[in-house]
């Protein structure tokens, strides 16, 4: 019932907090085991929604409300890219600590995937993949975190070529990876809203960064992709009613739901 999502081979994560259930098949597991995930990335995944809350506490919350545990780890720094994260130490430590995760998830620099692939592909294959090939429980994954595109989508010369490009260079880069992997669609659920109510309700005036109703999306997707539930069910936590659903609507669409 599940994803119109790429279970490809691929990397991600930062930060701690917990989930339900490890390995692939969860449903009832799910239910009542608590999930570890990493979180590594930046701002796209660090910013804060109008109650302070990031996209992981976000999602811990969603977790929490529908009686699921997501014991959360966070290795994100703002303007930092996936080699500077590692090069810092900042997710090297949770990757080298003997930590195992259900889930890792890793969010690129912003453009990068975009604009330059084979810098990418290099940070994942090179820096990553053994670390995270060791911090996988059995049957866990790496999401990769597909970033949306920007306001302005230099140097591509519209929107429409700079999705096609994330879209193609995110699903190149995970069929490389030599760990089990799935595409966090969020580009995919920015596009269903963009495409009616254009750019201004899921990014902020600087162009890139995410709105509070953004945040709730990338969790509701989240939550979607770890427990193999609809995220039509998630509460609607600080947004209106009439907005959470249908943006819990979208992200269900987005999964195949």
């Amino acid at each position: 019932m599940f994803r119109k999502v790429l279970t490809l081979l691929l990397v991600g994560a930062v930060t701690s907090a917990g989930l339900v259930a490890s390995g692939s098949g969860r449903g009832s597991a799910a239910e009542t085991e608590a999930i570890d995930v990493l979180f590594v990335g930046n701002s796209l995944i660090g910013t804060k929604a109008t109650t302070g809350e990031d996209t992981p506490d976000v999602l811990r919350r969603m977790a929490r409300e529908r009686g699921r545990t997501i014991r959360v780890t966070k290795a994100i720094r703002y303007g930092s890219n996936l080699q500077k994260s590692w090069n810092i130490g900042l997710s090297r430590r949770p990757l080298t600590s003997g930590r195992r995760f259900d889930y890792i998830l890793l969010q690129e620099f912003s453009v990068l995937v975009a604009t330059d692939p084979g810098r990418v592909r290099r940070t994942l294959l090179d820096t990553y993949a053994p670390a995270l090939a060791r911090s996988l429980k059995p049957g866990g994954r790496v999401i990769l975190f597909k970033n949306w595109a920007l306001v302005n989508p230099k140097p591509f010369l519209s929107r429409r070529a700079n999705v096609a490009a994330i879209d193609a260079n995110y699903e190149r880069l995970a069929a490389e990876m030599p760990v089990p992997v799935e595409i966090a669609p969020v580009s995919d659920a920015f596009e269903r809203v963009v495409a009616t109510q254009g750019t201004h309700s899921l990014i902020v005036k600087d162009g890139k960064h995410p709105t509070s109703q953004a945040v709730y999306l990338d969790a509701a997707l989240l939550y979607g992709m770890f427990f193999d539930r609809s995220p039509r069910e998630v509460p609607s936590l600080y947004l209106p009613g009439r907005t959470a659903r249908s943006l819990s609507d979208v992200a269900a669409r987005t999964l195949g739901y």
